[in-house]
C-alpha cells in the first residue's frame, strides 16, 4: 500500500515538476527559519545548564536603597584583608542548606601575559579566593592538566584553549611539559595548573584565564553558593541572611539594607537584570519577536504547499472521483494528500541541512550563539528537525486531505478550477489572505524596527561622542603622559573624570535645603574643566568654573523645582545633601552637601532605553579616576592622533598593553543586543517576502495555465491584453486589501511591545501601515500582471487549441 502510494506521489511531483520545486523551495525557507528560532529560542533557555549541578547553584546578590547588586560589598570594603574575605565565604558555608560558596572577581582590563616562549595581550581575567569551591562548583573541561592543581594553594592559572592556542601556538595540547610552567601577568609569577576548553557562550560569565589569590583586590565580589538537594529557595534565602546579620551587624543596622536574596544560576540570563551583570542578560521580548517570525514564515511555507496544492489537486478533481467511483475511500485519498505533504517535507530536510551548513555559522556570528550547523552529526537536533518536517507535512497536507478528500464523488466531477475562478470566497482564499496579514505584519514591523534603529543612531545625545577616547595609564605615570598628550598636534583637550556611554550604576539618596524628604534616585557624575569641555555639554554657566562647582540636570531641576513649588531659576543657591542617612562621627555632618551652582541640559548617560534621571555634575580640578585620561581630538586628523597617543604611551613603558576606547563605541555597544536583533529580523523579512512570492507566483502560474482557451477566446472577441491583465490582478488587490485590514492591529501591537524597551523611540506613524501595505499591493500586482501579461501576449489561436 505504502509503495503504491509512494509511486502516486511521485508521479504527481513529476507530473508537476514547477510546481514541486516551488513548494520544495518554500518548505526549505520554512524549516530552515523554524531551525533557527527553535535552536536560538533553546540555546537563550539553556544558559548555565552544562555545570553538573546547575539546578543547585545560586548567585547572592543584594538589595540595596532602591537597586539590587550583583555584587556583594566586603565588611571595609577595598581595605577588607585576606582572611576576613574568607570568613565571608566560610559564614555563608555555614548557612543552612549551604554546601559550597566561591568568590572571584572578574577584570575589564587585558594585561601582559608572559611565558618562556612569547608575551601577549589578554583580557577577560578572573581571579578566586577560593579555587577549590571554584573549580568543584562549575563544570570546566580540561584539555591539558589537573583542575585540582588549581584548587591547592595560591598563585594558580588556569588557561582556556584560545589563549593557549594563541600563547603557545595551535599544538599546545600535546606538550604536557607547559603544566606548572612559570607564567607572568601584569608582572606577577603564576603556576600553570590546567588548560581548559572554552567558556561556553551559554554561560552568564566569562573569562580567558583564571587566578588563585589569597585576596581579592576589590571592594567586594560575585558569591555563588551551592545548595544541598532538595533544599528551598525560601530557606537558602533565610539562612544567608541570618549568616550576613551575624557576620556584618553593621550592614544589617543600615537603614537602606533591604536583604539578600539568591538567583539560580539558571535564570539569570532570562530572569535577572540588575546592577552590574557581568553579561548583557536575554530579552525575553526580542527572543518572543525573532520566534513569532520564524513561526509565521513557517505559516506561509505551509500555506504554500496547501495553496499550491489545492490548485493542482482541484485540477484533478475528476480523477479523484474516478478513484472514488471505483471504491477508494475519502480516508485513504485524504491519506494521500498528507503523506505526500511529509513525503516532499522529507525531501526538503536534506536540502535544509546543506543550507544550514551555509548559513549558521553567519548566524552564530551576529546573535554570538553557538547553533549546530551539521544537524547530520546531531542525533538530537536532527530529531527534531525531522519531527518538525513531518508536522509541517502534515498541516501543509491537511486542508487538501480535508477540501478534497472528503468531497462527494459526484460534486468532484462537476467541479473545475476553471469553473470556479476563484470566485466564490473558498479555504484557498483564506489561505492567500493569511499569507499577506502575515506578510505585511512581519514587513510593518521590521521597518518600524530599522526607524527605531536609525533614531538610536542619530539622537542628540547631550554630549560628543565622535572624537573622544579614553586611555589607561599608572595612576602614578597620569600626570606626565597627560602633559604629552596636550602636545599632540590635533588633541584639543586633556582631562579626567567619569566615562559616559555606560551601563546603569548604583543611584544615590538626596534631599533638598527647606525639606526633610529623601530621594534615592540620582547618579553623580565627577570631570575635570577640561573633561566638561571636551564633552561639550550645554549648561547655564557663562564661562567654565576656576573653583570647585556642582551642576544638577534639567530633569532634576524640574523635578525639584515642581516638588517645591518654585521656578526652576530659584534653585541655584540652594543646597543638596546627597547621602543624609551618613553623617560624620567626629564632626556631627550629615551627608555630603552642595549647593546648586546651575544647570546644565540633559544628557543620555546611559542608552536609550533608560529614561534619564536627576544627575548631579561637580567639577574640580582634582578629579581623578585611577589612571584614566579623556581625550577630546580633531577627527580630521584621527589616525595621526591616534599613532602619536601610541608612540606617548610606549615611553611610559607600562606593565599592560595600551588599550584605546571610543566613547562612539561604547554607545553603539549598549545597543549590540537591539541591532542584532534588528539585522536577524530584516533578514527573516527578506526570506518572508521570497517565501510569499513563491506562493503567489505558483498559484498566479497555475491559474494562468488553467485559463489558456479563456485568455484566447477573450483575445479574439477582442479583449485587449490591459483588460486581461486587469481581470487577473483585480482578486488579488481585494485580497490584499482585506489582508492590510487584519494586519494592521496586530502589526501595531507587535511594534508597540518591541518599542516598550526604549524610553525614547520613534512614535508610530500609521502612514508605514499605508506604505507596507500599498508595497505589498504593488509587489503582488507586478508579480501577477506580469505573469498575466506573458499570457495575454500569446497567439490566441494556440490558446484556444491548449489543454
Amino acid at each position: 500500500m505504502w509503495l503504491n502510494n509512494l509511486k502516486i506521489a511521485f508521479r504527481g511531483f513529476a507530473r508537476n515538476k514547477t510546481f514541486t520545486l516551488l513548494n520544495l523551495l518554500s518548505l526549505m525557507a520554512g524549516l530552515f527559519v523554524a531551525y533557527v528560532g527553535i535552536s536560538y529560542l533553546s540555546f537563550e533557555k539553556s544558559y548555565d545548564q552544562f555545570h553538573a549541578d546547575s539546578e543547585n547553584i545560586y548567585r547572592l546578590a543584594r538589595s540595596y536603597r532602591s537597586q539590587d547588586y550583583s555584587v556583594i560589598g566586603f565588611p571595609n570594603w577595598n581595605g577588607t584583608e585576606a582572611q576576613t574575605q574568607l570568613d565571608q565565604a566560610e559564614i555563608l558555608k555555614s548557612a543552612t542548606g549551604v554546601t559550597e560558596v566561591t568568590q572571584f572577581i572578574t577584570s575589564p582590563y587585558t594585561e601582559f601575559i608572559t611565558s618562556d616562549q612569547k608575551e601577549i595581550g589578554a583580557e577577560g581575567i578572573l581571579t578566586t579566593n577560593t579555587p577549590a569551591a571554584f573549580i568543584k562548583m562549575f563544570t570546566w573541561r580540561p584539555i591539558l592538566g589537573e583542575l585540582e592543581a588549581f584548587a591547592t594553594g595560591s598563585k594558580k592559572l588556569i588557561l582556556t584553549h584560545s589563549l593557549a592556542e594563541n600563547l603557545f601556538g595551535t599544538n599546545y595540547r600535546y606538550d604536557e611539559s607547559i603544566i606548572n610552567s612559570a607564567i607572568k601577568i601584569a608582572n606577577e609569577d603564576y603556576v600553570l595548573a590546567a588548560v581548559i576548553k572554552d567558556v561556553p557562550k551559554n554561560s552568564h560569565f566569562d573569562f580567558n584565564l583564571a587566578l588563585s589569590e589569597n585576596r581579592l583586590d576589590y571592594w567586594g565580589s560575585r558569591i555563588y553558593v551551592q545548595s544541598a538537594q532538595g533544599v528551598s529557595l525560601d530557606v537558602l534565602n533565610q539562612g544567608v541572611n541570618e549568616a550576613f546579620a551575624g557576620f556584618n551587624p553593621q550592614l544589617a543596622a543600615d537603614p537602606l539594607y533591604k536583604g539578600h536574596f539568591l538567583q539560580p544560576i539558571e535564570s539569570i540570563h532570562l530572569e535577572s537584570n540588575i546592577l552590574y551583570e557581568l553579561k548583557q542578560p536575554g530579552n525575553k521580548t526580542y527572543i518572543l519577536l525573532i520566534s513569532f517570525f520564524a513561526f509565521f514564515i513557517l505559516i506561509i511555507s505551509i500555506f504554500n504547499y496547501a495553496n499550491l496544492t489545492l490548485a493542482i489537486k482541484s485540477k484533478e478533481g475528476k480523477s479523484i472521483g474516478v478513484r472514488k467511483a471505483m471504491g477508494a475511500q475519502n480516508s485513504s485519498i485524504a491519506a494521500q494528500f498528507l503523506f505526500e505533504g511529509v513525503l516532499l517535507a522529507l525531501i526538503a530536510l536534506p536540502l535544509t541541512g546543506i543550507l544550514i551548513a551555509f548559513l549558521i555559522s553567519p548566524f552564530n556570528d551576529l546573535m554570538g550563539v553557538e547553533v549546530a550547523s551539521n544537524i547530520f552529526l546531531e542525533p538530537s537536533v536532527l530529531l527534531i528537525l525531522v519531527s518538525l518536517a513531518v508536522l509541517v507535512g502534515l498541516l501543509a497536507g491537511l486542508s487538501p486531505a480535508i477540501y478534497l478528500g472528503m468531497q462527494g464523488t459526484i460534486s468532484l466531477f462537476k467541479s473545475s478550477i476553471q469553473e470556479k475562478s476563484f470566485q466564490q470566497f473558498t479555504v484557498r482564499k483564506y489561505l492567500v489572505i493569511s499569507q499577506f496579514v502575515i506578510l505585511i505584519g512581519i514587513s510593518s514591523v521590521s521597518v518600524f524596527i530599522t526607524q527605531q534603529m536609525n533614531f538610536v543612531e542619530n539622537k542628540d545625545l547631550g554630549f560628543r561622542r565622535d572624537g573622544i577616547v579614553y586611555v589607561e595609564t599608572s595612576p602614578d605615570k597620569l600626570d606626565v603622559f597627560q602633559q604629552s598628550l596636550r602636545q599632540i598636534p590635533g588633541v584639543i583637550q586633556v582631562g579626567n573624570g567619569s566615562s559616559f556611554g555606560l551601563e546603569p550604576f548604583n543611584q544615590g539618596t538626596y534631599k533638598i535645603e527647606g525639606s526633610e524628604t529623601i530621594f534615592d534616585d540620582s547618579n553623580e557624575i565627577y570631570l575635570d574643566f577640561e573633561a566638561f569641555e571636551a564633552y561639550e555639554i550645554e549648561s547655564s554657566l557663562s564661562e567654565v568654573p576656576k573653583s570647585r562647582t556642582t551642576l544638577i540636570n534639567r530633569t532634576a531641576a524640574e523635578k525639584l523645582a515642581a516638588f517645591l513649588g518654585v521656578n526652576i531659576e530659584e534653585l541655584i543657591g540652594k543646597e543638596i545633601v546627597t547621602e543624609p542617612e551618613y553623617v560624620d562621627e567626629e564632626s556631627g555632618q550629615v551627608g555630603f552637601p552642595f549647593t546648586i551652582a546651575g544647570i546644565f541640559e540633559d544628557i543620555h548617560l546611559f542608552s536609550l532605553h533608560e529614561k534619564v534621571a536627576p544627575y548631579f555634575l561637580t567639577l574640580s580640578e582634582s578629579v581623578r579616576m585611577g589612571g584614566q585620561s579623556i581625550i577630546s581630538y580633531n577627527t580630521n586628523s584621527e589616525v595621526a592622533v591616534l599613532q602619536a597617543i601610541e608612540r606617548e604611551y610606549a615611553k611610559l613603558e607600562e606593565s599592560f598593553p595600551l588599550e584605546l576606547q571610543f566613547l562612539k563605541d561604547n554607545v553603539q555597544q549598549l545597543y549590540e543586543q537591539d541591532k542584532q536583533t534588528a539585522t536577524l529580523v530584516f533578514y527573516f523579512n527578506v526570506i518572508a517576502i521570497f517565501a510569499a512570492a513563491l506562493g503567489i507566483i505558483g498559484v498566479t502560474i497555475f491559474l494562468t495555465v488553467a485559463r489558456t482557451k479563456e485568455i484566447g477566446i477573450r483575445k479574439v472577441l477582442g479583449a485587449s491584453v490591459f483588460s486581461i491583465v486587469k481581470s487577473s490582478t483585480r482578486e488579488y488587490m481585494l485580497l490584499v486589501l482585506i489582508a492590510f485590514v487584519l494586519a494592521v492591529p496586530l502589526g501595531y501591537l507587535a511594534v508597540s511591545t518591541w518599542l516598550a524597551n526604549f524610553a525614547y523611540r520613534i512614535a508610530i506613524n500609521p502612514l508605514i501601515f499605508f506604505g507596507v501595505g500599498a508595497l505589498v499591493l504593488i509587489f503582488t500586482a507586478g508579480v501577477v500582471g506580469s505573469i498575466a501579461f506573458n499570457a495575454a501576449q500569446a497567439n490566441p489561436v494556440n490558446s484556444i487549441k491548449a489543454e
